[in-house]
């Protein structure tokens, strides 16, 4: 199998996407499915999380601090709202308050068995 095809979804910005394709080259080809696997998963993360760009406003950050317990709170007040922008936490909540939910856009971006993977893990990444 062409080592592209482990990686559906890739990672957009094509120099990682050629970084995982040569890593995936280097494992021997018992490991490759498994950690091809874990980089379908990160790259459709990655993906959603993109969607936020241009999206995230100062409204949306007060929004959010109102939801953390008290010392996040706080020092994600103190860092402010650049630095928030880079917070998958913040990304999220700014996507969801717009109805475009994490568990939906991985369910659609993800093989069946990725996604029962990611299920069965019990955790909900991201």
């Amino acid at each position: 199998m062409n080592i592209d095809d482990l990686l559906v979804p890739r990672h957009p910005l094509p120099r990682l996407h050629e970084q995982q394709v040569q890593a995936l080259q280097q494992l021997p080809e018992t490991e490759r499915a498994e950690q091809a696997q874990l980089l379908r998963m990160g790259n459709a993360a990655y993906r959603y999380h993109q969607l936020a760009d241009g999206h995230l406003t100062e409204d949306d950050f007060h929004h959010w601090l109102t939801g953390l317990p008290p010392r996040m709170r706080q020092a994600m007040t103190a860092a402010g709202f650049a630095a928030a922008n880079s917070s998958w936490a913040f990304r999220r909540h700014v996507l969801e308050r717009r109805d475009l939910g994490y568990t939906a856009f991985m369910q659609q971006q993800l093989s069946a068995e990725d996604w029962d993977f990611l299920q069965q893990q019990g955790v909900e990444p991201a």
